[in-house]
């Protein structure tokens, strides 16, 4: 098996992190609009807060989880097969 470059590995940690930051950050927006809507009695701003909350399980969150999943195990995969972690670093 081909041992990945490094600079490939810095991409797919890269890649891991920026996923997992639009998934902390979607997260956040679920938390919100979730206070949101508890705290509402306006029928308009409960069903917006929904909507919205629905909009991003669809996109973001599924887009999200299956990128982190994806770079995640492949970024770190040579660590497992023991390339020293001192190689990452420079």
């Amino acid at each position: 098996m081909n041992r990945i470059s490094i600079v490939a590995r810095k991409w797919l940690l890269t890649l891991h992190l920026l996923f997992s930051a639009i998934m902390l950050g979607v997260t956040i927006a679920f938390l919100m609009l979730s206070i949101k809507a508890a705290a509402t009695d306006d029928e308009g701003v409960l069903k917006a807060c929904y909507t919205s909350m629905h909009l991003l399980a669809r996109t973001s969150i599924k887009a999200s989880t299956v990128g982190g999943q994806a770079s995640g195990p492949i970024a770190v995969l040579p660590c497992i097969r023991g390339v020293p972690s001192s190689e990452f670093i420079h």
